[in-house]
């Protein structure tokens, strides 16, 4: 699988998405390379997802977008 490359606008439009994920809703807050830095909105902890886990997460029906900005 290629590195996933995300730049300018697209990024900028993933940031304040929200998805669901099994037993948890997270909302992209920021892009840290190969990761995005997310906020569990339940719990208020950060965290960092890897970009290709939820593009694939996504691509299985394992996670959905929720809200868009």
């Amino acid at each position: 699988m290629q590195p996933l490359l995300l730049k300018g606008l697209f990024v900028d439009k993933m940031i304040g998405t929200k998805f669901e994920l099994p037993d948890m809703v997270v909302e992209i807050i920021s892009d840290d390379g190969n990761s995005w830095k997310t906020r569990n909105i339940s719990t208020k902890e950060t965290e960092l997802i890897n970009k290709q886990v939820l593009q694939k997460a996504i691509r299985l029906g394992k996670a959905k977008e929720v809200e868009r900005p």
